[in-house]
């Protein structure tokens, strides 16, 4: 799991070229004047979403993680927690894995560790990082996000 900002993550030489490449696409199409919806940006490998909602208290909010998928989490408006848990966790699913969406859900995370988000910061989640998104720690608020996925066969392609 990575913690950056949206401008920096874009040009951080760190990163793997497809998640440089992404972020820099989603800065080129001013993501505050977007509309909600899904954007792709390669097909069904890479695409983003504008999500517009409401956070919701921590404890209401599940555990979730993917497979395939890798998460970018970018809030645009509003301020945002995000339970997270270091990757290698015990993955106790509290209903079956959904292929189809890449989703599952888990009961709780061991040891979790809150991180906030502000306008313009991101969060980076791979595969199996179980994550808890749109929580509040005080009452819910509005929040306008970018959600990203890329497969994470990519970063294998550009390895």
């Amino acid at each position: 799991m990575i913690i950056d900002t949206l401008s920096a993550g874009a040009v951080n030489p760190l990163y793997p070229a497809i998640i440089r490449q992404t972020l820099q696409a989603i800065l080129d199409k001013k993501p505050h004047s977007l509309a909600a919806g899904k954007y792709p940006l390669q097909g069904d490998s890479v695409f983003f979403s504008v999500v517009e909602g409401h956070t919701k208290p921590l404890a209401e909010q599940r555990p979730e993680f993917h497979r395939q998928y890798i998460d970018i989490h970018i809030v645009l408006d509003g301020e945002e927690v995000v339970g997270a848990g270091v990757d290698g966790l015990p993955l106790e699913l509290s209903e079956p894995f959904n292929d189809a969406y890449d989703l599952g859900f888990c009961q709780h995370i061991a040891s979790e560790t809150l991180i906030h988000l502000q306008p313009e910061e991101l969060a980076i989640i791979f595969p199996l990082e179980l994550h808890r998104p749109m929580c509040s720690l005080t009452s819910p608020a509005p929040l306008r996000k970018i959600v990203v996925k890329i497969d994470a066969a990519l970063l294998k392609i550009n390895a």
